[in-house]
């Protein structure tokens, strides 16, 4: 009887041992890797979900005010974006579109009253945004435009980090109302509305466009861009009251 107890309480051995912890250790390496891209890829469609919704409730928006407001919104409509890359740029071929930013929101929370006739679309745009999520959207602690973050080494999490904010965001739309390009980085993840697709880039030094070419935008995620949009790009100015250029980011 006590032969059969001590034999009941025998232990694993160091060999049994071993080959469980070997087991373990494959298993492991096995399903830790496929959960991290079930994590991964869960983060990024939720990315693409905020974008989408956030597009369609800007372009709502802009549709419905450009349609009804008695205001004059012209004044919204001073950026410039280039069609072509001709080597002389005054024979590029143009169009006049607006623009919200990152700036643009710090701006329309400073001064929500302000008559400037090119924040009549701001305005609804950054109350479009207001309403889109329960969630704060932290205007920041300065008035920086977020396409001078344009480079690995001056890049989206650099914006969010120097300007104490939680969001950058540029968004191109034509006179009619509708998004033509559409930046949104939120939670280490860019997610980019171009040529009516969303491109995701989650590179840790991931930048905005800037004066580049749309291409660029396909490229730095990884994937190949389509012909159209390698002519085209946003330039760094804006038409001033006067009809002369000036400066913007």
């Amino acid at each position: 009887m006590t032969r059969t107890r001590n034999m009941k309480l025998k232990g694993f051995t160091l060999i049994e041992l071993i080959v469980a912890i070997a087991i373990i250790t494959i298993l492991s390496l096995i399903i830790v890797p496929t959960i991290s891209g079930f994590v991964q890829e869960a983060k990024v469609q939720a990315a693409i979900t905020d974008a989408r919704t956030i597009k369609q409730s800007i372009e709502f928006s802009l549709i419905k005010n450009l349609a009804v407001t008695n205001e004059d919104t012209s004044g919204a409509f001073n950026k410039v974006l280039y069609l072509d890359q001709n080597k002389d740029k005054s024979k590029r071929k143009t169009e006049i579109v607006g623009a919200f930013t990152s700036y643009s929101w710090y701006v329309y929370k400073k001064d929500s009253k302000s008559k400037d006739k090119s924040q009549i679309i701001d305005k609804s745009i950054a109350g479009a945004l207001d309403k889109t999520f329960s969630e704060t959207w932290k205007a920041g602690k300065k008035a920086v435009n977020p396409l001078k973050y344009n480079k690995e080494g001056y890049n989206c999490a650099q914006y969010l980090k120097e300007n104490d904010t939680n969001f950058g965001l540029v968004v191109v739309y034509d006179q009619e109302g509708f998004v033509r390009m559409m930046q949104l980085y939120r939670k280490g993840v860019l997610v980019t509305y171009v040529n009516n697709e969303y491109v995701v880039n989650t590179n840790p030094k991931a930048h905005f466009v800037g004066e580049g070419t749309w291409d660029t935008i396909y490229r730095d995620s990884g994937s190949e861009a389509p012909e159209e949009c390698c002519q085209i790009s946003l330039k760094n100015g804006q038409i001033g009251n006067d009809g002369k250029n000036k400066s913007w980011y």
